[in-house]
C-alpha cells in the first residue's frame, strides 16, 4: 500500500496556462477539476480542443455576441479579455503546456488584492476563483 503512494506522489500531471497572465486554462466551462490533465497527452488533446472551438466560434460569431473561448483571442490592441480594444483578429494568446509542480513552483503569479472587510493588501493566485478569495463580498456571504 505504501509503495503504491509512493509511485503516485511521482506521477506528472500537467496544465495549460496563458503565457501573458499565467492563468490555467480549463476546457470545462465551470469546473476546477478539468484544469489538472494526468498525463501530456491529455493535455495536448484539450489544448488542440481549446484551439478548435475557438476557431469554430470565430468563423460564426454574430455582431454583438458571445462564443466559448472568445476571451482568449487577441483583439486589435493586441490585447485580451477585457482589455482588448478594437475586433478580435482571429489569433489567440500564447499558451503552454507545463507540470503541475513547475507550475506551482516558478510560473504562476501572485496579484495583489484588498481584503473585503478588513481594507488591508495581501497576495494571492492568480487562479483563485473569486467565491474563494477574501477579497469579494461573495466570499464573506457563504
Amino acid at each position: 500500500m505504501l509503495k503504491q503512494i509512493k509511485q503516485g506522489e511521482n506521477k506528472m500531471t500537467y496544465v495549460i496556462y496563458r503565457t501573458d497572465t499565467t492563468e490555467i486554462v480549463s476546457e470545462s466551462r465551470y469546473c476546477y477539476s478539468g484544469q489538472v490533465h494526468k498525463t501530456l497527452g491529455l493535455a495536448r488533446a484539450s489544448l488542440t480542443r481549446i484551439r478548435k472551438q475557438f476557431a469554430k466560434g470565430f468563423a460564426n460569431q454574430k455582431a454583438y455576441s458571445y462564443f466559448r473561448f472568445k476571451g482568449l483571442g487577441l483583439a486589435e490592441n493586441g490585447k485580451s479579455g477585457r482589455k482588448a480594444d478594437g475586433e478580435l483578429t482571429g489569433e489567440m494568446v500564447e499558451m503552454k503546456i507545463v507540470d503541475l509542480k513547475t507550475y506551482k513552483d516558478s510560473i504562476e503569479q501572485q496579484v495583489e488584492r484588498t481584503h473585503f472587510m478588513t481594507g488591508e493588501k495581501f497576495k494571492e493566485s492568480v487562479n483563485t476563483p473569486s467565491f474563494c478569495s477574501a477579497s469579494s463580498e461573495t466570499f464573506w456571504s457563504m
